[in-house]
């Protein structure tokens, strides 16, 4: 379950304006607690505190009121949580108090007590995060994937955003990729593999799916399988300029020196100027020496 909400969706899923979320974080009453690339967002457990807010403040309470309580409560209590979090939540009259421990804890003094079951309201929270879930399209979660596929300490999200895409478009090539790559970054070549055969069962025209499909392949050792890959994705591509250098490399592993002479040509006239190109002339160079002798017998 996603863990990591905007202002906007934690206002589509408990239905509270965008302008009193951000009133409430300013005042400090509830805080986005989670980190998403160097930004807040609310985690599953501010969604349970804005709920509990919510109906505080239906039952009369004001934010600043359960503001101070927050405060008054880290004052006396260091390290305590923010109240609205706890199990049991009491409203007495204008005023908060809470259970916490077998104990009952006052804030602020009151009268008139209602108690709020928050296992309720985890519940709600849970099922509107599904139901807000369920509303992604497959480009949607697609789209999920590529925010958090950049970084290793987010993969775990990517692979779980691309997997709701293919569940939702089976078809959907480019999320079978995507999620290849992630695996591959892992060198996790098993799972690589199956996702690149998946996106060209989906599409047999990705050159891109064969491209990455030769990359894995030739981690796992199967090189002619590899070269066999490369060819394809040349097939579907012919400017390829990548699909070019690593099937020279492969011809080159497998002795086949004309071809790989033929490829790094190839390459370079696709790419003359790239980070490659002096290698690649490097090797035309060295080919080419060793094939004139041979060529004059």
């Amino acid at each position: 379950m996603l863990n990591c909400f905007s202002t906007r969706d934690a206002s589509n899923i408990l239905g509270i304006k965008t302008g009193r979320l951000r009133y409430w974080k300013r005042i400090g009453l509830v805080t986005p607690s989670n980190l998403k690339k160097g930004r807040r967002c609310y985690g599953f457990q501010d969604l349970i505190c804005l709920k509990t807010a919510q109906g505080l403040v239906a039952q009369g309470l004001q934010a600043t009121q359960m503001r101070n309580g927050v405060e008054s409560l880290k004052k006396k209590f260091p390290g305590f949580d923010n109240y609205l979090a706890n199990k049991r939540v009491y409203v007495f009259g204008s005023h908060a108090i809470i259970r916490h421990k077998d104990r009952f804890i006052e804030p602020q003094s009151g009268q008139l007590l209602f108690e709020f079951d928050l296992d309720d309201f985890a519940e709600e929270v849970e099922h509107r995060i599904k139901h807000f879930e369920s509303e992604k399209t497959a480009e949607g979660w697609f789209q999920e994937g590529l925010r958090y596929d950049s970084s290793k300490d987010t993969y775990p999200l990517a692979l779980e955003a691309y997997q709701k895409a293919v569940e939702l478009d089976p078809n959907f090539g480019d999320a079978f990729v995507n999620m290849g790559n992630v695996y591959y970054l892992q060198e996790l070549f098993v799972d690589a593999e199956r996702c690149y055969r998946l996106a060209i069962t989906c599409d047999p025209d990705h050159a891109q799916a064969y491209y990455n499909l030769g990359n894995t392949l030739d981690e796992l050792h199967c090189t002619q399988e590899a070269g066999d890959c490369f060819q394809k994705s040349l097939e579907k591509d012919p400017n390829f300029s990548d699909a070019h250098y690593n099937l020279a490399a492969t011809c080159e592993k497998l002795t086949l020196w004309e071809a790989a002479c033929t490829h790094w040509k190839s390459y370079l006239n696709l790419d003359p100027v790239g980070k490659h190109a002096d290698f690649a002339r490097k090797r035309i160079k060295l080919l080419q020496s060793n094939l004139e002798p041979r060529s004059q017998k």
